[in-house]
């Protein structure tokens, strides 16, 4: 099983940056292969609704960092969003990503792709209903799988290191990952 697992947060060693990477260790000990990437390390332009995307090939037409994600987003079976809430949405460079799938919805590409969210918040689950809601009906549009959410009440920068029950929940999220892909 390939996994790519896009991490939406400037902090390289946050709370989201730690969720994705336990979830990570952990699909590799059952056998998946894991590629993760800080979306804030790739130069991402906006998508600037050309419309070229729609047309002939069905691919973007910007020549940015999207080119080496999209590769990786098309190799993976399983595909991770994980961002820290911001205003109860999430971050800049996480919609960037996302907006740039414009494509997939003219190619289908990603149909019957399968894919979650770590999300990190200062409250927990209270801040994400808006950002699961938007990311189920973007899942929904693509003919995507939507597995689920990890959602940890996390602010200071060492809450899910510090936490074994979160190290729990993302387990849990890897069996739910490696089961529906053996089923």
């Amino acid at each position: 099983m390939h996994v790519a697992i896009f991490i939406g947060s400037p902090r390289y060693n946050g709370n989201t940056s730690t969720m994705a990477s336990i979830l990570s260790t952990s699909l590799i000990e059952k056998g998946a292969e894991c590629r993760s990437f800080h979306l804030y390390k790739h130069k991402i332009e906006p998508c600037l609704d050309c419309r070229l995307c729609k047309l002939d090939d069905m691919t973007c037409a910007q020549l940015d960092d999207m080119t080496v994600l999209y590769e990786n987003i098309e190799w993976a079976d399983v595909i991770i969003f994980g961002t820290p809430i911001y205003w109860f949405g999430p971050s800049a460079q996480t919609k960037l990503l996302i907006d740039r799938f414009r494509p997939y919805f003219a190619n289908k590409k990603l149909y019957g792709k399968r894919a979650a969210l770590l999300l990190p918040a200062g409250s927990g689950m209270g801040d994400c209903d808006v950002t699961i809601e938007q990311f189920q009906r973007i899942f929904k549009a693509l003919g995507m799988i939507y597995i689920d959410t990890v959602a940890i009440q996390a602010y200071d920068e060492n809450d899910v290191r510090d936490d074994e029950q979160h190290h729990d929940q993302l387990r849990d999220l890897v069996d739910k990952i490696m089961t529906e892909e053996m089923a």
